[in-house]
């Protein structure tokens, strides 16, 4: 996908709103789609050039907040841009996925953090051969630490043995004094 700058965005608005179509300025400057052209001039519009600007890629939005949107969108029958519009989201694919999201997950799918592998993994079906390795590592880590156990009470069993010695032979040798 390709990011437009500030400037720019603002050249293709001036020029909008002079009198030239989305579609021929999507040609003109070579932007793949019209719709693109129209969500910056009703951005424009709403917000003014604040609406242009790039938002952080690192925004986290609540799970309330994506069911609020969704149902927004629901009840006011209403397309991804205009949604996007009223609730000043940067891009209408954002509610497409949330909405995909909820379809497939419930609303544990909208607590997902977006690039976190980790809740991501929780979706994760595990296989029988899976499961059977997870039994044989068990297994011997079980036996791991059984060994370890065993070895543990030798070595404490050896250490109070040699300090046993040593202190028959403290009182050997001051006997024999």
């Amino acid at each position: 996908m390709m990011k437009f700058n500030l400037n720019f965005k603002i050249k293709v608005v001036t020029e909008y709103l002079s009198g030239i179509g989305s579609t021929t300025l999507a040609r003109k400057y070579a932007i793949a789609n019209e719709d693109t052209v129209l969500i910056w001039i009703n951005r424009f519009k709403k917000f003014g050039i604040n609406g242009l600007k790039p938002k952080s890629m690192d925004l986290e939005y609540s799970s309330q907040f994506k069911i609020d949107v969704l149902n927004w969108r629901k009840q006011h029958l209403a397309s991804l841009p205009i949604t996007a519009l009223h609730f000043d989201l940067s891009s209408p694919s954002t509610i497409w996925q949330w909405k995909r999201r909820f379809e497939r997950y419930g609303i544990s799918g909208l607590d997902r953090k977006r690039g976190n592998p980790k809740t991501m993994a929780k979706h994760k079906k595990i296989t029988n051969d899976e499961k059977s390795v997870h039994k044989d590592e068990l297994k011997q880590l079980k036996q791991e630490n059984l060994m370890l156990k065993i070895e543990n009470e030798y070595l404490k069993k050896l250490k109070a043995l040699a300090r046993q010695k040593s202190a028959q032979k403290k009182t050997h040798n001051s006997s024999q004094n």
